[in-house]
């Protein structure tokens, strides 16, 4: 019986951004955060991917941007990634234990995967030539998924670029409902929650509140993350954040017609 198929070559492009990603993403949480992270797992799907690293904390915004952006300067480096088979215990006694970072590999002979100078694992996975091929990483979101394992969501290349555009869209729409420039967004929410709960308050005990105590007008500017700031103080995911502002506004507006 013959049989034949046809490479997706869209889709292996895409999985062989997030694997080599992986691999990038490991190696600049390693440098930023320190010696102790190893690889807990990892998984990589055509929108989106994952890496489980060792780590006894939630990370913060500030390393969570500092590793965010030493995988972007090794991408744009267009460093090599090259890949080579040697006898296990060549393998092992040129780079040491740390190439079992995906888990224990069978055989004699092992794949290694190197980022000349970054990382350096043993791996069978489909990967890019050279890291610029990864285009851009963006990571999603961290979780702590059990004691000393916390899990960082990414995308790379069209995944990433698709992310970046849903994110410029839900800023635009961000500055309209808040009638804000973006740079404002995140005080202005804060403004917003506030003012929220003011009005609940006094709604609730039966007690009048002025309009101008309703108006939103802060002008305090913020460098942070916008999205990832709002959904936190609004207790909400990015995705539903529009929804959540529009239903604060509205509470809003109904204190300011129950007078």
């Amino acid at each position: 019986m013959l049989v034949s198929g046809k490479i997706d070559l869209d889709r292996r492009i895409q999985l062989a951004q997030h694997h080599t990603g992986t691999h990038i993403l490991n190696g600049a949480a390693k440098k930023i955060l320190g010696n102790h992270i190893w690889q807990a797992g990892a998984a990589k799907f055509v929108d989106k991917a994952r890496l489980d690293i060792t780590h006894y904390e939630q990370l913060t915004s500030e390393q969570i941007k500092k590793i965010e952006e030493l995988a972007n300067n090794i991408i744009n480096q267009n460093l090599p990634v090259y890949k080579s088979f040697m006898p296990r215990d060549v393998a092992e006694t040129k780079y040491g234990f740390t190439i079992y970072q995906g888990g224990a590999v069978p055989g004699k002979k092992i794949r290694i995967v190197e980022i000349p100078g970054f990382d350096v694992e043993a791996c069978g996975g489909t990967h890019l030539n050279l890291t610029g091929e990864c285009k851009v990483l963006r990571i999603l979101r961290t979780t702590k998924v059990q004691d000393g394992i916390i899990r960082i969501e990414f995308v790379c290349g069209d995944a990433a670029y698709k992310f970046i555009n849903e994110r410029k869209i839900i800023l635009d729409e961000m500055s309209v409902l808040l009638g804000c420039e973006e740079k404002f967004i995140i005080h202005r929410v804060e403004e917003l929650f506030e003012k929220w709960k003011a009005a609940k308050k006094a709604m609730k005990k039966d007690k009048d509140i002025k309009n101008e105590c309703l108006i939103l007008s802060s002008k305090k500017e913020s460098k942070e993350d916008a999205i990832t700031i709002s959904s936190e103080l609004l207790n909400t995911q990015p995705e539903h954040l529009i929804k959540t502002l529009k239903r604060f506004l509205a509470d809003l507006e109904s204190a300011k017609n129950a007078k």
